[in-house]
């Protein structure tokens, strides 16, 4: 099952609907282009904080999912702990199958 969530998420980067990063993610959260943002598991504690803070002021979904290594793989880098996803489809898919 979360095999098809990375693959999604990967093919979604290459779409330009993927957000990379802490700093790039609370942009898109307070330009409200940011339908769901993707928090891993193994993510700092402070990370995991200050993101959600971020996203309950601005009224923006959150899950926490995967890890950094497999999600940093599916989206061509080396470890992400925090992504955007732009896209309304995407992000209600990934929702319904977490």
């Amino acid at each position: 099952m979360n095999d098809k969530i990375y693959s999604i998420i990967g093919i979604a980067r290459k779409g330009g609907k993927v957000a990379i990063g802490f700093d790039v993610t609370c942009s898109d959260i307070e330009k409200n282009k940011s339908a769901l943002v993707l928090i891993t598991t193994d993510a700092s504690d402070k990370t995991k904080k200050n993101i959600q803070f971020v996203c309950e002021k601005y009224n923006c979904k959150y899950v926490e999912y995967g890890e950094k290594e497999l999600l940093g793989k599916s989206l061509g880098k080396k470890m992400v702990g925090v992504a955007s996803i732009r896209d309304i489809n995407i992000a209600s898919y990934i929702l319904n199958n977490v």
